[in-house]
């Protein structure tokens, strides 16, 4: 416990410490951490997977991790066209397309291909939409990094204590939420998690909105808080999937007590989906 708290404080000083390079000198400092989230997660997750797919598979989805990031970078900052999500996509068009058509004639198994991909998409997909966020600007784009970066957290510790002490309640007999793919989950925490989620979205419009002058309800904070606690839920299960999948327990070890990056983002990246949308759309 004490490894997780103290990995998990020293995680919340640099994603804090980015926060403030990107509100005080300039708002593409933000992209460096989530570049580095993007870079080492995939690294992880196409390790973890590697024993499926072989060597030269682990080397191209790494790589391709990191290109599918540099791509939107290159489409946005340097073509300046503010599409560098297409142009990024464009790329992952014709790398899987390559990719498939390798991977076929290698061994025509389509479910060796489904693998093989995974650490493709996987999280650098999910990714690129807190990036996009990001490149909202200043007011617009903090409060949604916000949003991304308090409301996952906050689901997840109230998960973690609701569980515990619904269990002590029930002395151990709780319902499982998705025994199959990660049996620690319940649905009380599951519960407490979405509560937990509202609470995030909360804290954020009470602190922070007012002196941005956003002038939105604040039922649209806890809104996003329930939803975006959802998809957290179904980012934890998501890669549940792939680490029972590959036989594993966590993806990595960088952060004692959490695993790796991959296993401390993967809510984050999946809320910032929505999120994204959410903003785009009102």
């Amino acid at each position: 416990m004490l490894k997780r708290c103290v990995s998990g404080a020293l995680f919340v000083v640099v994603v804090a410490g980015f926060f403030l390079l990107r509100q005080f000198v300039d708002y593409r400092y933000f992209n460096i951490l989530l570049a580095f989230f993007g870079f080492t997660a995939t690294f992880e997750v196409a390790r973890a997977l590697k024993p499926f797919t072989g060597k030269a598979t682990f080397i191209l989805s790494t790589v391709y991790g990191g290109l599918f990031l540099v791509a939107y970078f290159i489409g946005e900052y340097f073509v300046k066209s503010k599409y560098g999500v297409l142009f990024a996509l464009d790329i992952a068009i014709i790398f899987m397309t390559v990719f498939s058509v390798i991977t076929y004639t290698d061994r025509g198994e389509v479910k060796d291909f489904l693998v093989k991909i995974v650490p493709i998409i996987y999280p650098s997909f999910f990714l690129v939409s807190t990036f996009m966020v990001n490149d909202f600007g200043t007011a617009k784009g903090f409060i949604a990094l916000l949003l991304i970066f308090i409301i996952s957290p906050f689901s997840d510790t109230f998960a973690y204590f609701v569980g515990v002490l619904w269990g002590k309640i029930r002395k151990g007999k709780q319902k499982k939420l998705c025994p199959k793919l990660s049996p620690n989950k319940t649905v009380a925490g599951a519960i407490g998690g979405v509560i937990g989620g509202a609470v995030g979205g909360l804290l954020v419009y009470f602190i922070f909105t007012p002196s941005y002058y956003l002038f939105t309800p604040v039922l649209f904070y806890a809104v996003i808080g329930l939803v975006a606690s959802v998809f957290t839920i179904l980012g934890d299960l998501l890669e549940s999937l792939i680490k029972r999948r590959a036989g594993i327990k966590d993806m990595g070890n960088i952060m004692p007590g959490h695993g790796g990056i991959a296993d401390r983002i993967d809510g984050i990246i999946v809320a910032s989906v929505f999120i994204y949308l959410t903003f785009i759309l009102t």
